[in-house]
């Protein structure tokens, strides 16, 4: 069974179904948590080898952490308007993530992936994932968007010490992802306390990260 039939068939199909109740805040949070739970749940032994399948269910999970993220009202442009996931053009996975997450709905915007040629290419992103191999230029990356309205997810052993916000990690067999509450809070950006519920660990105070020491 491939990875791309699992996401596709079982998962965005699902999101598809439900795309129309974006608008209401609660019933979309409820479905997302029910896919979060889902995925969470799900051994990649079911949906594929090989780490195309893994970040297909990683892009998967982000998509969903969009949903259940408030953005201050100043960090899009315009009602429709598309939210930027931004990743580095040299970024080995970008692949699975153009094909899994682009073009879908986010209540009355769409979810567009923009490749960045550097770090100057940073301005206008509202989401950012760094994966392993963009280990050498996390700690410079994360310093630039502290205080910033741009919710960052990466996977590194350090990311939530640079300041980074929701690290991905395997237990196992299974996605699993940890957050770092005060960075997203001094970025203005409130995760929801269902995020938060699934989440293996949730650093508060002086055990996250600053990024900036």
């Amino acid at each position: 069974m491939s990875g791309r039939w699992v996401l596709d068939q079982a998962v965005f199909k699902t999101v598809q179904r439900r795309t129309p109740a974006l608008r209401h805040r609660g019933r979309s949070a409820l479905a997302c948590l029910c896919i979060l739970m889902t995925l969470a749940a799900t051994p990649m032994s079911l949906i594929g080898q090989g780490s195309a399948a893994e970040y297909q269910v990683k892009a998967a999970f982000l998509f969903h952490f969009a949903q259940l993220v408030d953005w201050p009202p100043d960090a899009f442009g315009p009602a429709g308007q598309s939210i930027s996931l931004c990743l580095f053009d040299d970024e080995p996975e970008r692949q699975e993530f153009q094909e899994t997450v682009e073009g879908k709905s986010l209540g009355d915007r769409t979810l567009h992936v923009r490749l960045l040629h550097d770090q100057q290419d940073l301005q206008g992103c509202n989401i950012l994932f760094l994966s392993l191999d963009e280990a050498r230029r996390q700690h410079a990356v994360l310093s630039s968007t502290q205080g910033q309205p741009v919710l960052t997810i990466g996977e590194t052993d350090t990311f939530l010490k640079d300041g980074g916000m929701i690290r991905f990690h395997l237990e196992g067999d299974r996605v699993r992802f940890d957050i770092n509450l005060p960075a997203s809070e001094s970025s203005k950006l409130k995760i929801s306390s269902r995020l938060l519920l699934l989440a293996s660990q949730v650093l508060r105070g002086s055990a996250a990260g600053s990024g900036g020491r």
